[in-house]
């Protein structure tokens, strides 16, 4: 790993060189252009030391990235009384950070094209090392477009997808070419592929991060996001059963732990200090007190102090306590089984997982039939599901139960963005900001648009 990291840091000294505006497609030249599977290891290394070291942005994520999204959706409010403005402060609203989604892209771009370097460019195949990097290229490639298809596509719709817009795909290198944007079922199609190809090599490499199990966590949450709910389940029911939900102590110490991977956690940011990573950490610890907790939040658990998460998540000042998490864990393989059978009409089995998260979760609770749900919230700011309908019971207890679970994980910015793009607005600065519905998809940097000959905005955005 030593050996790995040294040449890393040449790789990235060489990239670092390359034209920021050609990152897109760019070839490198040069001498110093991997030759050996160890060579193409440190190159795949350079990003995961990123995740390992608690400082990656876009691949990931770490705890000031997630406490970021938690800032844009409807968990935490605005402080009216305690405020945090200058450089690093954090955003009121998500029209504060449209712009510098820029540079996830620009990363992610480049994590694509290093992928794409290794895939297509290394010549050792038959080694343990070599068909460890060709999985991990393979996985972290297909994450990439994951991202990029949350954060700058319109959320899927498996009606229209054809229709609706998707990325620029870059599979190889290619000079001349200015890909412009494909279709989004074409850009789901190719993550799909990626992720396939790379469960394909098995790695349990835990080097290397992305192994079978992580990768097939990816493949549940792409058929999720992408409404193929008879695909979701069987894969991520392999994960859920292979990796079995925590309760009490256990449950909290794996979600409070630093520089450990611990419970039911497959993957997860921060694994080794560095002055960066532990900046990230302490600084979105030191801001919780600035986002007041939201009451419709709190007044989900109607269990309160027998609801684990109850006492773990916020204190009686409506401060937040749990600490921001970058992480893949099983407990949203149990949430997808659940919303993906209710959405099949498959209404046992979607009880089934939905009281077996919470019978991790609250003590004495008492199981979920279709005759006791609780009645959906007709004053809830999300009003319409993922396929476009009104919820029923039980969609809106499973949307309810996710809300509480993954708190803190920069996970509902996404939900509200899958389930109808809400609008809603906040008081900040002594204005009234809103979030409007094409917020939820970020703007294509202006630098593409200007680079690629047809390349078309979201919707929403106009050139200044």
């Amino acid at each position: 790993m030593k050996n790995m990291k040294n040449i890393s840091l040449v790789l990235i000294v060489f990239f670092a060189c390359v034209s920021c505006k050609e990152y897109l497609d760019v070839k490198p030249k040069g001498e110093v252009i991997p030759k050996t599977a160890e060579e193409f290891g440190a190159l795949l290394n350079s990003h995961l030391n990123e995740i390992d070291e608690g400082y990656d942005e876009a691949i990931l994520g770490n705890p000031m990235e997630k406490f970021e999204l938690e800032c844009f959706g409807d968990n935490v409010e605005n402080s009216l009384t305690r405020n945090v403005t200058g450089m690093g402060a954090i955003p009121k609203y998500v029209g504060d950070r449209l712009n510098s989604f820029r540079m996830e892209y620009r990363g992610l771009y480049s994590l694509i094209r290093n992928c794409n370097l290794v895939i297509h460019e290394m010549k050792e195949s038959d080694t343990d090392l070599a068909k460890s990097c060709y999985a991990t290229a393979y996985a972290m490639r297909g994450v990439a477009y994951y991202n990029l298809m949350r954060l700058f596509c319109e959320p899927y719709n498996k009606e229209k997808a054809e229709e609706q817009l998707g990325l620029s795909i870059v599979t190889r290198f290619d000079m001349e070419a200015r890909p412009k944007r494909s279709s989004l079922k074409e850009v789901a199609t190719l993550i799909e592929e990626d992720f396939k190809k790379a469960i394909s090599y098995h790695s349990k490499s835990e080097i290397y991060r992305y192994t079978e199990d992580v990768v097939k966590a990816y493949l549940a949450r792409l058929y999720f996001w992408t409404q193929n709910w008879e695909q979701a389940i069987p894969v991520a029911k392999e994960i859920l059963d292979a990796y079995p939900l925590v309760e009490g102590a256990v449950y909290t110490d794996m979600l409070s732990a630093r520089y450990a991977q611990q419970g039911n956690v497959l993957l997860r940011s921060y694994l080794l200090t560095s002055s960066s990573g532990d900046v990230n950490y302490n600084s979105a610890k030191g801001y919780l007190p600035v986002k007041p907790v939201s009451k419709r939040f709190i007044d989900l658990f109607e269990e309160k102090e027998r609801d684990v998460r109850y006492a773990f998540s916020f204190n009686a000042k409506r401060e937040a306590l749990k600490i921001p998490m970058a992480c893949v864990r099983s407990a949203e393989m149990c949430l997808i089984l659940a919303e993906s059978h209710a959405y099949l009409n498959q209404t046992k089995e979607a009880l089934d997982y939905l009281n077996l998260l919470r019978s991790k979760r609250i003590t004495g609770y008492t199981p979920y039939t279709m005759g006791n749900l609780p009645a959906v919230d007709e004053y809830a700011l999300v009003r319409i599901n993922a396929e476009g309908n009104a919820f029923t019971p039980l969609l809106w207890a499973i949307h309810c139960e996710r809300r509480k679970e993954l708190f803190m994980e920069g996970d509902r910015w996404f939900e509200l963005k899958r389930n109808g793009c809400p609008e809603f607005w906040c008081a900040k600065d002594g204005l009234k900001y809103e979030t409007q519905q094409f917020m939820y998809t970020a703007p294509i940097p202006s630098q593409d648009i200007d680079l690629i000959p047809g390349m078309i905005q979201n919707e929403g955005y106009v050139k200044l």
